[in-house]
C-alpha cells in the first residue's frame, strides 16, 4: 500500500509532463523531422517504463495507465495552447507545414503505440528480474546439493 502515493506522484509527474512534451513532439514531426520525434517519443516511453518498473506491479501497473490518461487528457489542452503558439512563431520566420487530417491522426495513433511501450518495457524488466532471482535461487539448491553429496554424514563410511 506504500507504493500507491508514489505510483500516483509518477503519474502525475510524467503525466504533465508527456501532456508538455507529445504536442511539442507533434510540432517536430510537422516541421522538423518525423523520425526525430518518434525516437525522442520512445526515449520518453521507455524512460516513465523504467522508473514505475521499481514500483510494486499493482503499482506500476495504476501509475502508468494513469500517466497515459494524463498525457493524452491533458495533451489536448496543451496541443491547442502549443499548436497556436508554434503556428503564429513559425509563420513570423519562414513556413508552417500543416498536416492533413490523415497524417495528423497516424501521429496520435503512433504516440499512443508508443506510450504502450512502457507496458512492455515494465513486463520486460520484472522478466529478468525473475530470470535473475530463478537463476540465483537455483545455483544455490545446486550447491547445497553439491555440498550434501559430498557430505559424510551418513556415517557408515568405507
Amino acid at each position: 500500500m506504500q507504493d500507491f502515493p508514489r505510483a500516483m506522484k509518477l503519474s502525475l509527474c510524467f503525466g504533465a509532463a508527456g501532456a508538455v512534451i507529445t504536442p511539442f513532439m507533434y510540432e517536430c514531426y510537422a516541421n522538423v523531422s518525423r523520425a526525430v520525434a518518434l525516437i525522442l517519443l520512445a526515449v520518453w516511453a521507455v524512460s516513465v517504463g523504467v522508473k514505475c518498473s521499481a514500483l510494486t506491479r499493482r503499482s506500476a501497473l495504476l501509475s502508468v495507465t494513469a500517466e497515459l490518461v494524463y498525457t493524452f487528457g491533458l495533451g489536448i489542452i496543451c496541443y491547442i495552447i502549443i499548436h497556436n503558439a508554434a503556428v503564429s512563431l513559425l509563420e513570423k520566420s519562414s513556413k508552417y507545414f500543416y498536416l492533413n487530417i490523415r497524417e495528423q491522426l497516424l501521429f496520435w495513433l503512433y504516440a499512443f503505440l508508443i506510450h504502450l511501450v512502457s507496458f512492455i518495457v515494465m513486463f520486460f524488466i520484472w522478466g529478468i528480474k525473475y530470470a535473475v532471482k530463478h537463476i540465483k535461487r537455483n545455483n544455490e539448491r545446486a550447491a547445497g546439493y553439491i555440498e550434501n553429496a559430498f557430505s559424510d554424514d551418513s556415517g557408515d563410511g568405507l
